[in-house]
């Protein structure tokens, strides 16, 4: 959700900065299309998940670490963008805590509960999956580098309460500056990114 919020963010104070939406949309993003690919693969593992995560043997593992791969990919092939070095950073940070945890993202069953998500759980044991994400519900403590998991809580009022990570945070804010430096700054063109 804070990818989500930080993108409408990035966009109206381009807008508000008088930025060009015309320019975002001339962004020359290599293999945009394998990002969307693993993005639907992501999507497809958050909303039909396995109800405790089987560890990292489990088919929805290989793909969702396959997933992340392919996004790496992306992010390498267009690593002269401004911001992208910020959510490749991330991206590596979320892959490590979730690969040293089964292959999810950790996250405790009190912070679901401090942002109303406690109804996403999908059994009551430890290790069970969230519905809608790719989290897997542990305690702080059998948690392997538990504060790269999703620590950082954003609880009502806010008008999308949510749980991140510090990986998330860098993502967001590679994004926040991807999206300023395209509406607003000069037009990129391929060569200033060979």
């Amino acid at each position: 959700m804070i990818l989500a919020a930080a993108v409408l963010f990035a966009v109206l104070i381009g807008l508000l900065r008088g930025g060009s939406l015309r320019r975002l949309g001339d962004l020359p993003l290599r293999w945009g299309w394998i990002a969307l690919v693993a993005l639907a693969l992501q999507l497809y593992l958050a909303y039909f998940p396995e109800p405790v995560g089987q560890g990292l043997l489990s088919p929805q593992v290989g793909i969702l670490a396959f997933s992340n791969l392919l996004i790496l990919a992306v992010i390498w092939q267009n690593r002269r963008l401004p911001g992208i070095w910020l959510i490749g950073a991330g991206l590596l940070a979320n892959l490590t805590v979730m690969l040293l945890n089964g292959g999810y993202m950790p996250i405790t069953s009190e912070a679901l509960t401090q942002v109303g998500h406690a109804r996403n759980i999908v059994s009551p044991e430890t290790g069970s999956r969230v519905r809608a994400t790719k989290d897997i519900v542990l305690p702080r403590e059998a948690t392997n580098l538990w504060w790269l998991s999703d620590i950082f809580i954003l609880p009502p009022p806010f008008p999308i309460p949510s749980v991140f990570s510090l990986g998330d945070l860098f993502i967001a804010l590679g994004a926040f500056w991807l999206i300023q430096q395209t509406m607003v700054v000069k037009k990129l063109n391929p060569s200033e990114i060979s």
